[in-house]
């Protein structure tokens, strides 16, 4: 069995322990709700401004030309969640807006409730867990510190995002197993993604795909397939 050999087992979010619906229903529309609020109240930042207006050449769709206001600002930035962009200065202006939103009671997340036993069992057994989503590093411990089950952080031990590489970039996981100071087969990684499961197992990562409902249909592989963490472990 794959959790055997397993010393570690990196976790993705969306789809897997979250579910699809909460990031595009909830997370994405607050986000898009708040970047007028956000860019009003951080003019003096003006890092954000210039990595957006760099990020917009790239944007060959996007024919408006963006500026530092906050209204080009929040404009730009609502056509990147409307592509589901991955840009990490995106994630980071949305890391900062779900801070306040959770801090202030106004979220909570939703995890799938065979997460938290699964993940208590993992450190009962003695092994370890973290965390790799294309979400930035403070969102990623945003969904787990403030979710319906409770602070979850205790749990993982280290979280990673687009800074080690992409999630469909073999690299990224053999970056990610040299941080950790393991070897990649010790490893098991869980995604609801194919390609995601294929960078990893390139570089020596096992990994199982999580089927959950909302899930995207994949196309066909060979990787085991779970509906939820009680098959695993059992």
């Amino acid at each position: 069995m794959e959790e055997q050999n397993t010393e570690l087992y990196l976790f993705d979010i969306e789809g897997t322990t979250t579910p699809i619906e909460f990031v595009h229903k909830v997370l994405f529309p607050y986000s898009v709700q708040n970047f007028i609020t956000f860019f009003s109240e951080t003019s003096a930042e003006t890092g954000f401004a210039e990595e957006l207006i760099l990020a917009s050449k790239n944007e060959t769709e996007y024919t408006e030309e963006v500026s530092d206001s906050a209204e080009s600002l929040t404009k730009f930035c609502k056509y990147l969640v409307s592509k589901d962009r991955k840009l990490g200065i995106l994630k980071e202006i949305q890391g900062r807006i779900w801070k306040k939103g959770y801090e202030s009671g106004e979220l909570k997340s939703t995890i799938f409730p065979d997460v938290p036993p699964f993940l208590e069992r993992i450190r009962k057994s003695g092994k370890r867990a973290a965390v790799y989503s294309s979400g930035s590093v403070e969102a990623q411990i945003l969904i787990y510190r403030y979710c319906e089950a409770g602070d979850l952080t205790v749990y993982f031990e280290s979280y990673f995002d687009t800074a080690v590489g992409g999630k469909k970039e073999s690299t990224s996981y053999t970056k990610i197993a040299e941080k950790l100071s393991l070897l990649p087969g010790s490893i098991l990684f869980f995604t609801d993604i194919k390609e995601e499961a294929d960078a990893a197992s390139e570089a020596g990562v096992r990994s199982i795909i999580v089927s959950r409902p909302g899930n995207h249909p994949q196309a066909e592989h060979d990787y085991r397939v779970i509906k939820n963490f009680e098959e695993i472990l059992s």
